[in-house]
């Protein structure tokens, strides 16, 4: 009786030990085109507040629900157990694009070369771009969701974003 113990055991033990915590980056990325959804802090959805007035908000809605403002896409490949790759897009009329890395065992995240936020006349615009020069971390999954975490002075924010295919 023991003996079905210990090898139940041996048995269990390569299952639970060959467990990988890693994100497929890849999957998570690459093969869609990921839309805008909102921006959000730890505090509550904080999209609003980046207007000073209704009409900068009304405007900035309007593009937000039109197809192909604030939207970005990646194409990338693991080297050395990074995704490393470009990416392209546009944020309320402006062109975005440059590169990108992502290390699925941290969740790290950096974007390099994009359009600055000055650029853009829009509002939602000029943070959307904002918020990915000074990305940091990420999270997101297969099923089509991704949160690009920013930090805005001592403020951790993130964009919500969704596969829009």
């Amino acid at each position: 009786m023991k003996s079905k113990y210990i090898i139940s055991l041996l048995l269990v033990l390569p299952v639970l030990g060959a467990c990988n915590q890693t994100d497929d980056v890849i999957k998570i990325f690459t093969g869609k085109t990921w839309k805008l959804n909102f921006v959000n802090d730890s505090k509550g959805d904080c999209t609003k507040g980046y207007f000073l007035a209704e009409a900068q908000w009304e405007r900035s809605m309007k593009l937000l629900s039109e197809k192909g403002n604030f939207v970005i896409t990646f194409t990338g490949a693991e080297i050395d157990g990074e995704v490393i790759g470009a990416y392209g897009g546009r944020a309320a009329g402006t062109p975005i694009s440059g590169k990108w890395k992502a290390n699925g065992e941290n969740n790290a995240f950096r974007i390099s070369g994009q359009a600055a936020p000055g650029n853009n006349e829009d509002v939602l615009g000029r943070v959307f771009i904002n918020a990915l020069i000074n990305a940091y971390k990420y999270e997101g999954d297969t099923a089509g969701n991704l949160r690009i975490y920013f930090k805005e002075g001592n403020v951790d924010k993130y964009l919500l974003l969704y596969a829009n295919n």
